[in-house]
C-alpha cells in the first residue's frame, strides 16, 4: 500500500489546503474537525516503546510517509461536532493524544510538538526575539503596552521600514529575497527551537537586516517551498 503523506491542520488553515490540493491523491488533510473520524492508535509496550498507527474511517491502515503538522493548541471552538458541553474536556484530551501519538510517531514530523503546544515551543515573542539574538539574528525591538483606549481605537500603526521580504525555513534551507547570512542564521534558529519549518519577516537586505514575526507556520503555497518540504519528509 502507498504511502501518504499527513497534514494536520486548522479548519481555516487556507495554505495546508493548497500544499494538499498540490501533493494530490497521496496526501491526506485533516483538520481538527476531521480527527476524530480517523481511527489513531497508540500502544506502549512494557519497556516504554511506542508504537503508532493510523486508519481511515474504513479501518483500512494508512502508512504514513511523513507529517506536516501545522497544528497549535486545539481549543473548544475547534470542535464544533461534539457537544458543547464536552467540548472543554474534548479539546483537551484530543490534545493530549495528538501530542503523545506525534510524539512517538516513527516518520518525519515537520513540526513535532514542544511543551505548550503540538507545534514547536509555545514561545511568546520575547522568547523568539531572545533565541534569534543567541544565533547572530538582529531583531526588531519588541515593546508591549498596556492602556485603556476609547471602543473602536485602532492599534498603533508599524513604523514605517525599508524593504520587506518573507522567509521561509524548511530545514536546512531558507526561501525567500534574504541576505545568505540572514538565511544561514534562521536555518539555525529552527534547529535551535526544534521547528524545521519556520517563518519570518525580514526587513532589509545586507547581512543586518532585523526579522520580526516570527512564528512556526510558514506559507506553504509557493511551489518551490512545497516542493522542499516533499523532500524533507522523504
Amino acid at each position: 500500500m502507498a504511502e501518504v503523506r499527513l497534514i494536520l491542520a486548522h479548519g481555516h488553515d487556507v495554505s495546508a489546503r493548497a500544499l494538499a490540493t498540490r501533493w494530490g491523491s497521496d496526501t491526506l488533510l485533516l483538520t481538527v474537525g476531521d480527527l476524530h473520524e480517523a481511527q489513531w492508535s497508540l500502544e506502549l509496550d512494557r519497556d516504554g516503546g511506542a508504537r503508532t498507527e493510523l486508519a481511515s474511517p474504513a479501518g483500512r491502515p494508512l502508512p504514513v510517509e511523513g507529517v506536516v503538522n501545522r497544528l497549535g493548541v486545539i481549543t473548544p471552538t475547534d470542535l464544533r461536532r461534539v457537544h458543547p458541553e464536552d467540548r472543554q474536556y474534548a479539546a483537551a484530551e484530543l490534545t493530549a493524544f495528538m501530542l503523545a501519538w506525534l510524539d512517538a510517531c516513527p516518520a518525519t514530523v515537520l513540526n513535532r510538538p514542544g511543551a505548550g503546544s503540538l507545534n514547536g515551543p509555545a514561545w511568546y515573542p520575547e522568547q523568539w526575539a531572545a533565541a534569534a539574538v543567541a544565533v547572530g539574528l538582529q531583531v526588531q525591538g519588541i515593546r508591549r503596552q498596556l492602556a485603556f483606549a476609547a471602543a473602536g481605537a485602532a492599534a498603533a500603526p508599524r513604523p514605517a521600514c525599508g524593504e520587506v521580504a518573507n522567509a521561509r525555513v524548511v530545514g536546512d534551507t531558507c526561501f525567500g529575497d534574504v541576505h545568505p547570512a540572514v538565511g544561514e542564521r534562521l536555518c539555525a534558529l529552527s534547529r535551535l527551537a526544534g521547528t524545521p519549518l519556520l517563518a519570518a519577516t525580514v526587513d532589509g537586505h545586507g547581512p543586518e537586516a532585523r526579522v520580526r514575526d516570527l512564528s512556526v507556520w510558514p506559507d506553504l503555497a509557493d511551489p518551490v517551498v512545497a516542493d522542499a518540504v516533499a523532500a524533507a519528509l522523504r
